[in-house]
């Protein structure tokens, strides 16, 4: 069976600076991939080109066979979805307003939403846990909560295909858990592929069947949660030492922090150095 996501040497400049190098992998229909990486290494910008938002510099993109550039942008909002990392709103919008902005690419021109498209961001505003939201403005809410509203939109779209940009930084750790329990459980029962970066690595142990761990734009290791977190990866890629063991429940990879304070590094402040800030 074709992957509904395949990338083959993708590159990518921002004018003279090359963003992303020879990055190949493929995503299969109902996979929940995680992509992780430092600040820089591309992780938006791939998405951007998933979405079609860019066009590769080179390379080739396919969504289910397709390149998403050649698509017109109502038929590639049926099979993709993206939550950003965040977004302004120029005018006064309720939360119900906006989710159901999800459903117009089932619309026709002009249309009014239908019964159907109403139940459907109902739907995604109970999955989310911001139905009491509705007639509330967008401005009025907490980042947290836009957040939701903005995972409903896209729920609403009904995708094949969600992209998630940071999704969960300014969720509430019970919010994160009950967020990504919800994707997860649509990529098992409806098919649902996720692509999401995140920088979380026990959430992407967790929650991803695969990562693809990116350094300075290129791919540096792609498999299972438990091939791309390592110890040595980490250190190689963010320059710092962690412990990864093995959560005690899952028996999926955990990483835990190293302080300053730890064994076996001592003090970084021991000699009189402030912290630079």
């Amino acid at each position: 069976m074709m992957p509904i996501l395949e990338l083959e040497r993708i590159g990518f400049k921002y004018g003279e600076k090359r963003v992303l190098q020879d990055v190949t992998l493929t995503v299969e229909k109902g996979e929940f991939f995680g992509i992780l990486g430092p600040n820089g290494s591309g992780k938006s910008t791939l998405l951007n080109l998933i979405d079609g938002i860019r066009l590769p510099c080179e390379g080739e993109i396919r969504l289910k066979g397709i390149a998403p550039g050649t698509m017109k942008r109502m038929e590639l909002a049926r099979l993709v979805a993206v939550v950003p990392q965040g977004a302004s709103w120029v005018f006064p919008l309720t939360v119900e307003e906006v989710v159901l902005m999800g459903r117009t690419p089932h619309l026709s021109r002009f249309a009014f939403e239908s019964e159907k498209d109403l139940a459907v961001a109902r739907s995604a505003m109970e999955a989310t846990e911001i139905l009491l939201l509705a007639a509330r403005l967008m401005e009025t809410l907490s980042g947290g909560e836009r957040q939701r509203v903005l995972i409903a939109r896209a729920l609403a779209q009904e995708p094949e295909v969600i992209l998630l940009d940071e999704p969960t930084s300014s969720l509430d750790i019970a919010h994160q858990i009950r967020t990504f329990d919800l994707i997860r459980s649509l990529s098992r029962s409806a098919g649902l592929t996720v692509v999401s970066v995140t920088h979380d690595m026990n959430l992407a142990a967790l929650y991803c069947d695969r990562i693809a761990l990116l350094q300075e734009g290129r791919l540096h290791c792609l498999g299972r949660p438990g091939e791309v977190i390592t110890e040595s990866h980490i250190r190689e890629i963010y320059g710092v030492s962690v412990v990864v063991d093995h959560h005690p429940l899952t028996g999926l990879p955990r990483v835990s922090l190293l302080g300053s304070h730890s064994p076996s590094q001592g003090s970084r402040w021991e000699s009189g150095a402030a912290p630079q800030l």
